[in-house]
């Protein structure tokens, strides 16, 4: 079931009207008093709480302040006479509020009002459930990259262990039958021991190439969204600047697109000065287009660019320049996935002159 419109007045008459006028729009539910409304609040999904200011008991400021702490996802609306201004001017100020219409509504603002308010709560919801996603996803991505480093570095001394025991057998040749005999079953042990453990190194190294090559995604829409969440950390540091273009499907899911977006904008974001000052100009840029059968995805910042030699170790596990809080799993993970997906990574960048990283997905 869709999540509701809950409009809470002590006026019957009102509530009778809001109802009959809406109700074949969205769901409806309504209460005439902050009491009752806290209890609808905690039995249903509510989109939108529409809360009339002057209540007996408890005013429409009031209420909303309480569900604000908790029932903080609903979008919240005061509706009030103009001789009530200066309560709803409080309650914007303290965040109460998303805005204020004057009373008596009119219909046709109110529907305009509400269904902008129901999709600015449908895409807060898709937004905190795509970020949990991703928070999964980084932790598997995560474990995957770790496993596969370690693979790495147990392979080579493996081999090693296993042409020892292989060179072992030859030099056992002059023993006593039964001490050679004795000595070959041992060493016939380790080298069963052996297989087993580069049969699990083996395995490490492939559990996180798993595919699933049928799921798709919009990545122009994953990218709307991505940007949406960093909103405020990206208008603090920086101008954005979006160029995006309507593409069909591309492989992977929301979720591996939406870390590979959030990864690379986070890097942007990391390039550029936490206070950049009045008279800065930084810039963080997305591009979205498409080039034949694949799609690309570009972000670039106007940062202070990346030595020639960090270039060269900048997607390998545990490679970090900051001196505190980074982990160096960020742009690893982010390489891991669009090669899981069948496309590309690179970047360009140069000392002064900013980086620029460049995705090309295949279209599904």
């Amino acid at each position: 079931m869709s999540p509701a419109v809950l409009y809470v007045d002590d006026e019957q008459s009102n509530l009778t009207v809001f109802e009959a006028a809406f109700m074949d729009r969205f769901p409806v539910l309504t209460a005439s008093n902050g009491h009752d409304a806290i209890e609808l609040l905690r039995a249903h999904e509510v989109a939108v709480l529409l809360v009339d200011q002057r209540m007996p008991g408890m005013s429409g400021v009031e209420l909303l302040a309480r569900a604000r702490e908790e029932f903080p996802d609903p979008v919240r609306i005061l509706v009030t006479a103009y001789s009530n201004l200066p309560e709803a001017i409080d309650a914007i100020n303290e965040g109460h509020i998303r805005r204020y219409l004057h009373k008596p509504w009119n219909h046709d603002e109110l529907q305009a009002t509400l269904l902008d308010a129901i999709e600015v709560y449908t895409v807060r919801k898709r937004l905190a459930t795509l970020e949990q996603h991703m928070r999964q996803a980084e932790r598997v991505y995560a474990l995957g990259v770790v496993s596969a480093g370690v693979a790495h570095e147990l392979r080579n001394p493996l081999m090693v262990l296993m042409g020892q025991v292989e060179l072992a057998r030859g030099d056992i040749s002059d023993l006593p039958p039964v001490e050679r005999s004795r000595v070959l079953h041992r060493l016939e042990a380790i080298h069963d021991n052996l297989v087993r453990v580069r049969e699990i190194v083996e395995g490490m190294s492939m559990a996180h190439r798993r595919r699933d090559a049928e799921q798709q995604a919009d990545l122009t829409e994953v990218v709307r969204l991505t940007v949406r969440s960093l909103q405020s950390s990206l208008t603090h540091r920086a101008r954005t600047e979006q160029s995006l273009a309507a593409l069909p499907p591309v492989r992977g899911s929301s979720t591996q697109l939406g870390q590979v977006v959030l990864n690379l904008l986070v890097n942007a974001l990391q390039a550029l000065p936490e206070d950049p000052g009045p008279s800065a100009d930084h810039r963080v840029s997305i591009t979205v287009r498409r080039e034949g059968d694949h799609a690309l995805l570009e972000v670039a910042d106007t940062g202070p660019g990346i030595p020639a030699d960090v270039q060269q170790r900048i997607f390998d596990p545990f490679f970090t320049t900051k001196t505190s809080g980074g982990t160096g799993l960020g742009l690893a993970i982010t390489r891991q996935i669009v090669e899981e997906l069948g496309g590309t990574i690179s970047l360009d960048s140069a000392p002064g002159h900013g980086t620029r990283f460049r995705v090309a997905l295949p279209l599904a």
